[in-house]
Order: C-alpha cells, then sequence, then structure tokens
C-alpha cells in the first residue's frame, strides 16, 4: 500500500505539470471554477484509477523476487536513482511555474 500511495503521489504530481505546462502553451486554463467537493471527487476517482491499474499482488511479487538477490551496492543505486526519481517528480509543477514565472512573464 505504501507503494501504491507513492505512485498515486508521483502521478498527480505528473498530470498537474502537465496541466501546467498545457496552460502555459495553450492558455487552456484548467477549470478554477470548481468547488471542493468537486474537486474531492475528481482526485478520489484518480485515486481509484490508479489503484484499478498499477494494484496487482502477483505482479508486485514478480518485483520482490526479480530484485531479492541483488547486493547493498545494486540496492543503494536503485534507492537512489528511486528518491531520485519521485523529488525531482514532486518538484516538476513548482519548477516549471517558477521558471517560467521568472523568464517568460
Amino acid at each position: 500500500m505504501k507503494v501504491m500511495m507513492f505512485i498515486c503521489i508521483v502521478h498527480s504530481s505528473l498530470v498537474l505539470a502537465s496541466l501546467i505546462i498545457l496552460d502555459i502553451i495553450f492558455n487552456i486554463g484548467y477549470p478554477h471554477d470548481l468547488d471542493k467537493s468537486e474537486w474531492t471527487l475528481l482526485v478520489l476517482l484518480f485515486f481509484a484509477l490508479q489503484f484499478l491499474i498499477f494494484f496487482r499482488p502477483s505482479k508486485w511479487k514478480t518485483y520482490f523476487k526479480e530484485f531479492e538477490n541483488e547486493s547493498k551496492e545494486e540496492r543503494r543505486k536503485g534507492s537512489f536513482l528511486v528518491w531520485g526519481y519521485i523529488i525531482f517528480t514532486l518538484s516538476l509543477p513548482i519548477l516549471i511555474t517558477v521558471i517560467w514565472d521568472a523568464f517568460f512573464r
């Protein structure tokens, strides 16, 4: 479940970054006039969709078996790459808006 939460958070960040980029390029504007209950419903639907797509216990077991014989050095490199990806992805929407505001407005 922890991995599922990370996947949902990372994918939410990527969706947000995509919406920001589309808004910058095409000036589409995302729906600011939605109330709190509508946003909550959208977020819950997104998380439910993520759960249905990515939650496959049998598939996760094969991933665990694939990496169970890793050395400490390989595990450290893999952990570094995963955490780097997570941090970059979560900071992407912020970076995009800061860079756009600093250089293009």
